[in-house]
């Protein structure tokens, strides 16, 4: 039988360039899933366990695995026809790496399901540092983060590397940003795409 395959969008970018907070917009607005963390259990647990190694390959090692989770996760509910978000895929944990000094390739790994589209968040720097302070402040910008920002140039590079289409969300609300990256979905991937499925009833 014929099924209606759905999209697969990721949002990836610096930090403090709105990920967390434009994806779960941008999915609801395209009708879709907006696939988290959450898709690996014990995330938080587990993420809080590594990255307090301080291990930088075991770190970059860990966040493919989780990928990976997030990939299988999309790739099912694609293929049943649902469009999927997700934020921080496989770009941003080879971008942030590699800024961090851990030399990966800047591609998607063998088997992983390929967006269909990826974003890239962006905002002017000065917008963007303001956003990090804050979170300085308020004691939530993490040790990882401030060991990435020296080399950031690192991290573009990489997000250029893959093809990541640029969303600049400089002096635009979420909301108009989300609304932004679904309009360009719809006119990037215009028509639902058909594949066929093989069904395993005799009759």
């Amino acid at each position: 039988m014929d099924v209606t395959r759905g999209s697969f969008i990721t949002l990836d970018g610096l930090s403090g360039s709105g990920k967390t907070t434009v994806a779960p917009l941008a999915a609801a607005l395209l009708g879709g899933v907006h696939l988290t963390d959450g898709a690996l259990p014990t995330f938080s647990r587990m993420r809080a366990e590594v990255d307090a190694t301080g291990i930088l390959p075991a770190r970059l090692h860990w966040w493919m695995m989780a990928n990976h989770i997030k990939s299988e996760t999309a790739r099912a509910l694609v293929g049943t026809g649902r469009t999927v978000v997700v934020e921080s895929y496989f770009p941003r944990t080879v971008a942030t790496h590699r800024a961090m000094g851990h030399d990966c390739a800047p591609e998607y790994p063998s088997g992983a399901l390929v967006p269909d589209l990826a974003i890239l968040l962006d905002v002017d720097e000065e917008v963007r540092q303001d956003r990090l302070r804050r979170r300085a402040e308020s004691g939530t910008l993490s040790y990882w983060h401030q060991r990435e920002e020296p080399n950031v140039a690192e991290s573009t590079r990489v997000y250029r590397a893959l093809g990541l289409v640029r969303v600049d969300g400089t002096d635009r609300t979420p909301e108009q940003v989300a609304a932004l990256i679904a309009d360009i979905v719809r006119s990037r991937i215009p028509k639902p795409r058909l594949e066929r499925k093989k069904s395993h009833d005799r009759n």
